[in-house]
């Protein structure tokens, strides 16, 4: 799920930048660009510790982000990519820590990859689950295999779930009710299609 993206040139630079994202570094975007939309589009910063903690929420203990890994991705995002910029500002709990937030490229960067072929990475998780449908017909473990067919079948629960969870700002409960009402109207044309 890397992204290579093309833009027009920027002020000095040729009229064509090509950036290589791996997918850990599409996931870092994606959260400063997310936290930025939670609070109205204004530049908010993340200190690295804090997005090492997002992200082992986001990954649900399938991988676990560790500084070791985190740190150098930050520091290409910043130096060599010049998609954001660090800086060092005095923590509320003492220490002097870096604040990394989204340049101008970084932003139009992963706005043009949300936006753009979010169709194409939906098409792909859907091909993935259906990749794992062999698994559940194994005929030597029928426990395992009724296990993760009932995972399978939690993932609209679970999407409902996390709808429903608390908003943190206005944006959320926004969005929070519009992913309900098209959950909904989804599972009413799905459990339409099974009768």
């Amino acid at each position: 799920m890397g992204k290579s993206v093309s833009f027009p040139g920027i002020k000095g630079e040729k009229p064509k930048k090509k950036i290589n994202l791996s997918p850990i570094e599409v996931l870092i975007l994606t959260q400063l660009r997310s936290r930025e939309l939670r609070n109205n589009g204004e530049p908010i910063g993340q200190y690295g510790y804090e997005m090492i903690q997002k992200l082992n929420e986001l990954f649900a203990g399938s991988w676990k982000a560790k500084s070791g890994t985190i740190y150098p991705i930050l520091s290409k995002l910043e130096g060599t990519k010049k998609l954001i910029t660090g800086e060092r500002k005095q923590s509320p709990l003492g220490p002097v820590k870096r604040v990394y937030i989204l340049e101008d490229l970084g932003r139009k960067c992963i706005d043009y990859i949300i936006y753009e072929r979010f169709e194409g990475d939906i098409e792909f998780v859907m091909r993935y689950m259906n990749m794992l449908t062999p698994f559940l017909v194994r005929q030597d473990n029928v426990t395992n295999s009724d296990e993760i067919f009932e995972k399978m079948m939690s993932i609209p629960t679970k999407s409902i779930k996390i709808a429903k969870e608390e908003a943190v700002t206005i944006v959320d409960e926004d969005l929070r009710n519009r992913k309900l009402e098209s959950i909904k109207n989804q599972l009413k044309q799905f459990l339409n299609e099974i009768d």
